[in-house]
């Protein structure tokens, strides 16, 4: 339901998010020089073949599809590699690394790196900055390219380097940005995996202060683009919920011989006698923790008043015979948030 209020929201408020894509005379050439720039890719990246891998990139891609400004015949391919890394190239062809789907968490993540790189590609991105470096417009460049003469070697050789790299002017990254998150919220993903994939790259360059190449690469304002999504959201009044983006908090019923306890990831929360009692409350504290029960949580909106617990102003559990105590309770809920933080150290989760 949660999801759907979502998607409705957008459409409702981003109407030109849903694109009514109409086709481009231009687009074939750009397919024949992305094909022409990827032999030179795939000589120097090994590409590899997983399905289920592949699979789901592409279920991703087909729910971002619909949400770009052109019809484009968009192709995933998979490079064998540990570098974290994903690019898009000309016509629509889509690179992802083992490296970064192995790094990152959930859907919502990959879903936001694939809305970034799309729109590189749904925007000419690389082209437009192959055609300013060699002062001709987009139809000259293709020329350029496809009559074979001799400087189509090093613009396609520059138009590959700057999406492998991402090379692009800030500009054009936060025009990516801003477009990828639109189609991230119409797509009815988690936004908040914008957020945290850019927490993820601040991460990388704390470890990593110099970096050779990569997403990483010519990204040295990662914090002023994460405090943009940050106040996209805001502006928009979706809230930051990153246990989703991240599948942390993620709640979870046992049944023993005698007993049901209630997880919330490796912490056990709530443990009562096994009845049918027991189950339906367990089963309703559950559906109250998965709704509210959040990493950006204070400790003091997790609290006991008059012998029931609450998130905020949602009651969450009572007093119940046999069962743990809401006093009790709080503190495992508290134990299991700080674990799942400790998880991922880089976010400043409430202020």
């Amino acid at each position: 339901m949660k999801k759907f209020l979502l998607v409705l929201f957008a459409v409702i408020l981003f109407p030109a998010l849903s694109f009514s894509a109409e086709p481009d005379p231009d687009l074939a050439k750009e397919v024949e020089i992305g094909r022409r720039a990827m032999k030179q890719i795939e000589e120097q990246w090994p590409l590899t073949s997983d399905p289920a891998v592949t699979s789901k990139l592409e279920m991703i891609l087909r729910r971002l599809e619909p949400h770009m400004s052109r019809r484009i015949n968009w192709e995933i391919r998979l490079v064998k590699t540990e570098a974290l890394n994903a690019f898009c190239i000309p016509g629509g062809f889509i690179f992802f690394t083992t490296g970064i789907v192995d790094a990152l968490k959930t859907d919502s993540e990959l879903a936001a790196v694939m809305a970034h790189e799309m729109i590189h590609a749904d925007r000419k991105h690389s082209l437009r900055m192959a055609a300013e470096s060699s002062k001709v417009t987009l139809g000259a460049l293709a020329v350029m390219v496809l009559s074979g003469g001799a400087a189509a070697p090093m613009i396609l050789a520059q138009v590959a380097n700057v999406a492998i790299t991402s090379a692009y002017t800030m500009e054009l990254e936060a025009e990516a940005d801003r477009l990828g998150l639109d189609a991230l919220i119409a797509s009815g993903y988690s936004p908040t995996g914008m957020i945290t994939l850019f927490e993820h790259f601040m991460a990388e360059e704390y470890k990593q202060p110099i970096v050779e190449y990569g997403i990483y690469m010519n990204h040295p304002d990662t914090p002023k683009r994460l405090a943009a999504a940050v106040k996209t959201l805001h502006d928009r009044h979706i809230p930051i919920e990153r246990k989703y983006s991240l599948g942390l908090l993620r709640t979870e019923i046992r049944e023993g011989t005698n007993d049901i306890t209630l997880r919330v990831d490796d912490v056990p929360v709530v443990t009562g006698r096994k009845t049918p009692e027991t189950r339906t409350v367990m089963s309703s504290i559950r559906a109250e923790l998965d709704k509210y029960l959040q990493l950006e949580l204070a400790p003091y909106e997790i609290h006991v008043e008059r012998g029931s617990l609450y998130i905020g102003n949602r009651f969450i559990a009572g007093n119940v015979d046999g069962m743990t105590k809401p006093d009790e309770i709080r503190k495992n809920l508290m134990k299991a948030i700080n674990s799942a933080r400790a998880k991922y150290p880089t976010s400043k989760f409430f202020k």
